[in-house]
């Protein structure tokens, strides 16, 4: 079989070489067409001499190949990284799908690409091409078998069923002139689960799954750190609602500031695990909680301390232990895990909750520091995780009135109000409202966004 020739032995040199021939070569391919574009335009394009080009190709039916290599690579890594730790095929399904709409948001020139030339390889490079093709389908293949022998699928074509789901997420990309302005692929993609899940014909049957066109945070899976604040609780509840599997961390040490025994501190919902511990959250327990779980779909972490009066002289003090900081500390180390562990999948929304303003009361300056931290460490990762389709956002909440006001809710209402543009303070429901939006597919095109939900109050 032949290979495509290279004068450098320096692989990694190669590797990256060659991304630059197949960027500019999609670019080019797209615009100008295959056989018009030159080896010299390309080598430009790339920022390359045109001598240096051989190097590393032979021929332009190389970098077409070198074109479909790449992006198959990309495509059977986002499927793998899909079903990581997934047990149930359903929801392996609905990742993968999701994967392959993923992958075709950003790299959909090329893929056009592929099935407009294709005709372009011949002989090995043809016969390899197709055998990638087998590869990227039997993923589908494997899943939907075992959808039929735990009875969740009846019996079927299972090679022809795989190849139907595929060929239906192709069709938005090779269909896109017809699609466009008509359809997102947001719908395409919901449309084709409730084909396969529910078909077109209207019934009263129960139905294996809730129908995707509702709702599209079913099956996900989220997880909540410092959930044992008020609007932590609030979260929780929230995406309970929605149908996804939640899991909850509460460091059991910011009770000390709970100053009221009225504060509700119990989830009216069971959530899938809860984390109750006197510490931080690790890279280490999520890592072990989505070997068990499946891979996390949301991570939001509440920076807040959860507060609505003054620490009492005689309670416990701010130091050794300050929960501005340790809330602040533990995002910046879980900001590590999820940046890799995400991005590998392409996929995820993160949600960072600044304290929110009845904190302030606490420790003025460490609350400010911790908003701060918030923003900025939000502003950070959605720039590190934008090319890999992952959106991160802030959100910072107000005076927001907790379901049973405390003391220095009730001292505060009157003169609060009139500072406050809106009138009033904000309610719960302000920010879980928020939270949905940006775990939704409705802010699927936002990111790194600071979102104020302060009734205009700055």
């Amino acid at each position: 079989m032949r290979e495509i020739p290279t004068t450098v032995k320096n692989k990694k040199l190669v590797e990256k070489r060659r991304r630059q021939i197949i960027l500019a070569a999609i670019k080019l391919f797209s615009k100008k067409g295959y056989y018009k574009t030159t080896l010299k335009e390309l080598a430009e394009e790339a920022g390359l001499s045109y001598g240096n080009v051989y190097d590393y190709v032979g021929s332009k039916e190389d970098i077409f190949f070198l074109i479909h290599d790449y992006i198959a690579g990309l495509a059977i890594e986002i499927l793998n990284r899909s079903v990581e730790n997934v047990q149930d095929p359903i929801d392996k399904l609905r990742r993968m799908v999701r994967g392959e709409f993923n992958l075709m948001d950003q790299w959909a020139d090329a893929l056009l690409l592929i099935y407009q030339e294709t005709h372009i390889l011949q002989g090995d490079f043809l016969r390899r091409l197709l055998e990638k093709e087998r590869a990227h389908v039997e993923k589908f293949e494997i899943v939907i078998k075992e959808c039929v022998e735990q009875g969740r699928f009846n019996k079927c074509n299972v090679r022809l069923v795989a190849n139907l789901i595929k060929s239906m997420i192709d069709t938005f990309t090779i269909k896109r002139w017809d699609l466009r302005g008509h359809s997102s692929p947001l719908e395409a993609e919901r449309s084709i689960l409730e084909l396969v899940f529910n078909g077109l014909l209207g019934s009263e049957r129960n139905l294996t799954l809730p129908p995707e066109t509702s709702n599209s945070l079913v099956g996900k899976t989220a997880l909540v750190v410092n959930g044992g604040t008020v609007l932590g609780q609030a979260m929780c509840s929230v995406l309970l609602a929605q149908g996804i599997k939640l899991i909850v961390h509460v460091d059991g040490r910011q009770t000390l500031w709970k100053q009221s025994e009225n504060v509700d501190t119990q989830f009216p919902c069971v959530p899938t695990c809860m984390l109750e511990q006197q510490g931080l959250l690790t890279s280490n327990q999520i890592r072990d909680i989505e070997k068990e779980y499946g891979p996390i779909d949301v991570y939001i972490h509440d920076l807040g301390i959860g507060t609505t009066d003054k620490p009492q002289d005689n309670g416990p003090k701010i130091e050794p232990f300050n929960p501005f900081e340790e809330n602040l500390r533990c995002a910046h180390e879980l900001a590590g895990y999820f940046l890799t562990q995400m991005a590998a999948r392409r996929s995820g929304r993160i949600v960072y909750l600044a304290p929110w303003s009845w904190d302030r009361y606490a420790d003025p300056i460490r609350f400010a520091t911790a908003k701060a931290g918030a923003i900025a460490l939000s502003k950070a990762m959605s720039e590190e995780m934008a090319a890999s389709g992952v959106n991160v956002n802030c959100i910072i909440p107000g005076y927001i009135r907790a379901v049973r006001p405390q003391n220095i809710i009730r001292e505060t209402e009157g003169a609060l109000a009139e500072k406050i543009p809106f009138g009033r303070m904000g309610e719960v429901f302000d920010v879980t409202a928020a939270i949905l939006f940006f775990i939704g597919d409705s802010a699927r095109y936002t990111t790194g966004q600071a979102f104020n939900v302060t009734g205009g109050l700055n």
